[in-house]
């Protein structure tokens, strides 16, 4: 999946349970006009001593022929310094880097860094650099950032820059809505704040940090230079990472793995027996394994609360702090992993509450792996065919416009999987592509199909298709499709000798196959 600058994105896609601005808001009815000196006398001098440059060489694998790499690009960055001289930036920044470097805007000082802590989903890496007397140096003249989660709708914030010289410069803002969206990978919402201001353009960056009274209040995501909106990922969101990684054991964050509907159709209410002013949403989807199941959420239930927040027709709860928020919040955001969860539903017309203990699927405990980085995706190449497991970033690397016939249907696979989950299946096997040797003539148009079995062996990962490829039927191969023609036979002998005329071929292939 190919990564886009944050800085120059327009909106993010795909918003999960929006939340309205609170009934009654904070900031005043009549349009009020930025200027460069609004709260300047209220708020501290930001000084770049708590400011690093971090600059990355990024070089993820090839989804479509996974033995390959792209070529490598670089990132820029400003991250922000924590105590114990480890710098924050967006996740983003630090994917399938190959090198990351931190930098002083001042003087040029470079210093090199590692990723110590990182979550792809909220969109947040930690990074530190060696412990020598270089790195005590480097840090010397640098000073702690401190969080502040105080943030509400109304308040002005500033986005911090660095220029050529490592003058600082800020571009205030205010905070206009809070809602919950997904930042950058397939997954529940998250936290956002929407600021309104303009932002002064100084170089593509993957990372801007957003203070408020000298404190670190959010992370730039996006910003939509013609409706001057910008996305920040918040402070909320940023101590939650930092109080999971303070232990050493990162867990991220909890979800309750299931989709709701709205409620507000009068005749819809009437149909589930809801009285007009009742709470309450549908539960359409129980997701296997997740901690709604484990607790006894079952689809058709009615959500009525979580952990005693009154959840509205429209999916919301009434924060304390922010209004009118999707109730994703209350367990990714709120909530750690391990935490006791209390649910109350409605069930065949009673109330039933609902006791749980909140967990965390990993991308590999999915069917459909939802995110990769830092690491190749997973292959096995035989006489030409190549198999692979199904990946959202291997969809998504086709676009919009490419997705027709086999991928189509890959993509409706993935959207429901149910039917292969309820088979037990750990991953979902498919034929990708179909390299030009004798063996595979005649089969270069059936990309796409999904595995059930080979040699009479059920597949259920890459593992299972590695395995069953040593134990061939006489001198045959067959390998048994989902759809047509359902059967494929691969000569034994000529596919091995495919084999070996592939490595280190014109498809520049070092492996025939990839299964860690």
């Amino acid at each position: 999946m190919k990564l886009f600058s944050y800085f120059l994105l327009l909106a993010l896609s795909a918003a999960v349970l929006p939340a309205q601005t609170p009934a009654e808001p904070t900031v005043a009815k009549k349009k009020r006009v930025l200027t460069a000196t609004d709260g300047q006398a209220s708020r501290p001098v930001i000084q770049n001593s708590s400011l690093v440059k971090v600059n990355a060489t990024s070089q993820p694998y090839n989804l479509h022929l996974p033995w390959q790499k792209e070529s490598p690009s670089g990132r820029r960055g400003l991250g922000v310094v924590l105590a114990g001289n480890r710098v924050l930036v967006t996740a983003q920044m630090a994917a399938d880097a190959t090198y990351i470097e931190l930098e002083l805007p001042e003087s040029g000082q470079k210093m090199p860094a590692k990723v110590v802590a990182v979550d792809y989903e909220a969109n947040l890496a930690l990074l530190e650099s060696p412990v020598s007397d270089k790195q005590k140096t480097f840090f010397a003249g640098l000073k702690p950032m401190a969080v502040d989660v105080g943030a509400r709708i109304g308040d002005a914030v500033s986005i911090l820059q660095t220029g050529r010289v490592g003058e600082l410069i800020e571009s205030p803002l205010l905070i206009g809505k809070v809602l919950t969206r997904r930042y950058n990978v397939e997954g529940s919402g998250f936290l956002i704040y929407e600021a309104n201001g303009i932002i002064r353009s100084e170089a593509n960056s993957f990372t801007l940090p957003v203070v408020k009274g000298g404190k670190l209040a959010g992370l730039l995501l996006s910003y939509d230079s013609k409706n001057q909106v910008t996305t920040i990922l918040p402070a909320p969101i940023i101590e939650h990472f930092l109080k999971d990684v303070a232990d050493g054991s990162y867990e991220g964050f909890p979800g309750l793995g299931m989709e709701l509907q709205a409620t507000q159709d009068e005749q819809f209410r009437e149909f589930l027996g809801l009285k007009p002013d009742a709470p309450g949403v549908l539960i359409t989807t129980v997701m296997k394994g997740g901690s709604a199941e484990k607790a006894g959420m079952k689809k058709g239930d009615i959500l009525l609360s979580i952990n005693g927040f009154t959840i509205d027709s429209r999916g919301d709860y009434k924060d304390p702090q922010f209004g009118a928020l999707s109730s994703s919040h209350l367990v990714r955001g709120r909530a750690y992993v391990g935490d006791k969860v209390e649910i109350k539903v409605i069930r065949d017309g009673k109330d039933v509450t609902l006791n749980g203990q909140l967990a965390r699927r990993s991308p590999d405990d999915y069917l459909v792996l939802p995110y990769q980085f830092d690491k190749g995706p997973r292959y096995v190449l035989m006489g030409g065919l190549l198999f692979q497991e199904l990946s959202r970033p291997y969809l998504d690397a086709f676009g919009e416009e490419q997705r027709g016939g086999a991928i189509l249907r890959l993509t409706r696979i993935a959207t429901h999987p149910d039917k292969y989950e309820e088979e037990g299946r750990k991953k979902l096997v498919f034929l990708s592509m179909v390299l030009p040797t004798p063996s595979a003539q005649g089969y270069d148009k059936l990309g796409g199909q999904v595995i059930n079995k080979v040699n009479g062996k059920a597949i259920n990962d890459l593992n299972d298709l590695a395995e069953a490829f040593k134990s061939a039927k006489d001198t045959w191969h067959v390998i048994e499709l989902d759809d047509f023609p359902h059967i494929l036979y691969l000569d034994t002998f000529n596919a091995e000798r495919d084999n070996m005329r592939l490595l280190g071929g014109a498809y520049r292939i070092g492996s025939l196959k990839r299964l860690e």
